[in-house]
């Protein structure tokens, strides 16, 4: 304050004033700092704003531009150009993938080949898939390869359906023409039959002792999985000895080929109980007989009821 005294009261007014003015300035320089970064703070994220609403703008309008602009037209992506390729709509670096894919020995061989193009949306393959054509020349060894493979998958399921093993120059199976009995074939002769080999020839054998004897070859086909081709290579011949009904024993009733034990042991019943048979109908009854077996021996029946000498 006596620093105060030296002045004049106009003089200390001013001071007054000027130190107000220097205290006030201090206390809100600080807010009008903060005020000012914020304001330009403000206008910069603006100006960011509106220059990326014009960057979208613009992203819109190219692609716009692009779909536009891009002619859709037959091409294959195995030679089409550059140019053809871009004017597809495809971007510029999908092109050049291409290109690079196709140089290194690359080739799209069917049309979902494409689909595999890095960046390619399913909207986009959807919209080029009517206009990709593939040339024949460069599907040729695939459609080769794959036919091939058809024919030789065919061939092997037709040799083991028949089961029939090509003999050309194997002179132990029958030719073209030749037959072989099977009422009184072995197994040796059985396999001289193409497509008979051990274990058909051994059924055939077995169904033989239980039916007696074949009235056709087609009764084999109840074996499973015999081959109906070896049919044409059989016979099953009816040269059988007659049947002497009422004047045979049981032993030889059995031993006749037309006939099992079990048959000529009900022969033999029916025989004491009625006494003699003189037709095919009086052993129809008989459990061991069925109508086709009846109908099969008939014609060998003999029913004479004294030996003759």
């Amino acid at each position: 304050m006596k620093f105060l005294r030296r002045f004049s009261s106009s003089e200390r007014d001013a001071v007054i004033v000027l130190a107000l003015v220097i205290i006030v300035s201090i206390i809100l320089f600080p807010h009008l700092s903060e005020q000012d970064n914020g304001s330009s703070k403000s206008l910069r994220g603006s100006k960011s704003l509106r220059s990326l609403r014009v960057q979208e703008v613009q992203g819109d309008n190219h692609s716009q531009l692009s779909t536009i602009n891009s002619q859709l037209s037959p091409f294959d992506p195995n030679t089409a150009s550059e140019a053809q390729l871009l004017s597809l709509g495809l971007a510029q670096w999908q092109v050049r993938n291409i290109l690079k894919y196709r140089s290194c020995g690359g080739r799209y061989r069917v049309k979902e080949d494409f689909a595999r193009l890095y960046g390619l949306t399913l909207e986009k393959y959807r919209q080029l898939e009517p206009y990709i054509t593939i040339a024949p020349e460069v599907m040729a060894a695939d459609v080769v390869k794959r036919e091939k493979s058809n024919r030789d998958t065919q061939n092997t399921r037709s040799a083991q359906d028949t089961r029939i093993i090509p003999n050309k120059n194997n002179p132990k199976k029958l030719r073209f023409g030749e037959t072989v009995d099977i009422n009184t074939a072995d197994t040796a002769m059985l396999k001289r039959i193409p497509g008979i080999g051990d274990y058909f020839a051994m059924r055939i054998v077995e169904l033989r002792k239980r039916k007696q004897a074949f009235t056709s070859p087609e009764e084999l086909l109840s074996i499973r999985d015999f081959p109906e081709t070896a049919l044409t290579y059989m016979t099953a011949s009816q040269n059988f000895p007659p049947i002497f009904i009422n004047l045979w024993s049981q032993k030889e009733l059995s031993a006749h080929p037309l006939l099992n034990y079990t048959q000529a042991r009900d022969i033999m019943s029916l025989r004491r109980l009625s006494g003699a048979i003189t037709r095919a109908s009086d052993i129809s009854a008989l459990p061991s007989f069925d109508a086709r077996t009846v109908e099969r021996i008939t014609p060998f029946l003999r029913y004479d009821t004294v030996k003759v000498k």
